[in-house]
């Protein structure tokens, strides 16, 4: 990519309160980026349930949600999608109250809200302004835990690119989570944004800018501690494409070590029917698989020789 690296510029609640006064909707594309989403803004949300029924901690390496729960500001489903339960495991997981966490690419802000919910401060950078707005909108909500030890907790905002986090400093990051744009399968933005990955054809082009985000994931998070990314594959010229696994590869290469490697089982989308008929008829199977990579960064001193066989894929 030729896109200069945009500095972080923070977007506060008070930029957001001004920003509303003359803004009641933002517009997106939809997740296969032939139709306009508009989404509404700038109403308080009245939340009902603050987390899923029955929600426990994932065991094993294979993830699936059938239904995502309707708590917070979460709706729909689609193929990439970043469910609240999975960022839910992964901040249960690998950080502790008050502690921050980062999502470089954050979206619609799901990591962010689950942080607000569970206790922990979060920082999200999006390179679409409009990512940032809606993420503070599904911020506004209120919330008080009755448990008296529960921390107060900070959600920070960003315009910024996740090649260049300027305003992190090094080693201040507990837990990165994030769900990277997956190489022009998707388009995220209304209008092509400088920085977006997602209009990435160039599978090389797209594992060199994922490296990029690597080093400073690396460079950020504290030692010894966790990066979670979820990154899909896809299909061309009727041949499977493992994106996932040459990303996987850029992060090892900078120095993470891999701690684990859970499959997310995608559900049916929209488009599911569409493509099912065409996969029997032109004999390809519909990719229904992500691949969450969760990474370390080694500890100081410490002896790497023992994780030799995770840090190298082949």
């Amino acid at each position: 990519m030729t896109d200069v690296l945009i500095p972080m510029r923070e977007i506060t609640q008070e930029d957001y309160e001004r920003y509303v006064r003359d803004h009641q909707e933002l517009v997106f594309r939809d997740r296969v980026g032939r139709r306009k989403i508009i989404i509404k803004i700038g109403e308080k949300h009245r939340i009902r349930d603050y987390g899923p029924k029955g929600f426990e901690l994932e065991g094993t390496t294979i993830w699936s949600y059938p239904r995502r729960g309707a708590w917070a500001t979460h709706k729909g489903d689609y193929r990439g999608n970043w469910p609240p339960q999975m960022a839910r495991n992964i901040i249960l997981r690998y950080s502790k109250p008050g502690e921050w966490v980062l999502d470089q690419m954050v979206g619609s802000g799901t990591t962010l809200i689950e942080c607000k919910l569970l206790g922990r401060n979060g920082i999200g950078v999006d390179v679409n302004p409009a990512c940032i707005y809606l993420t503070r909108d599904r911020l506004n909500f209120s919330f008080r835990s009755l448990d008296p030890s529960f921390p107060e907790t900070v959600q920070r905002t960003y315009v910024g690119d996740a090649r260049n986090l300027n305003e992190i400093e090094d080693a201040s990051i507990d837990l990165i989570a994030t769900h990277p744009p997956y190489a022009s399968i998707i388009p995220y933005s209304k209008e092509r944004v400088s920085g977006d990955l997602s209009y990435v054809h160039s599978v090389d082009e797209y594992v060199e800018e994922m490296r990029k985000v690597a080093e400073e994931s690396f460079r950020v998070l504290k030692p010894g501690r966790y990066c979670a990314i979820l990154v899909g594959d896809t299909r061309r010229n009727k041949h499977y494409v493992p994106i996932a696994f040459r990303v996987m590869q850029a992060f090892l290469d900078v120095g993470f070590i891999l701690k684990e490697d859970v499959i997310k089982h995608q559900w049916r989308c929209k488009a599911t029917p569409f493509w099912l008929k065409r996969s029997i008829e032109y004999n390809f199977l519909l990719i229904m698989h992500e691949h969450l990579f969760v990474f370390r960064k080694p500890g100081e001193g410490e002896r790497l020789e023992r994780f030799k066989e995770s840090m190298k894929w082949w």
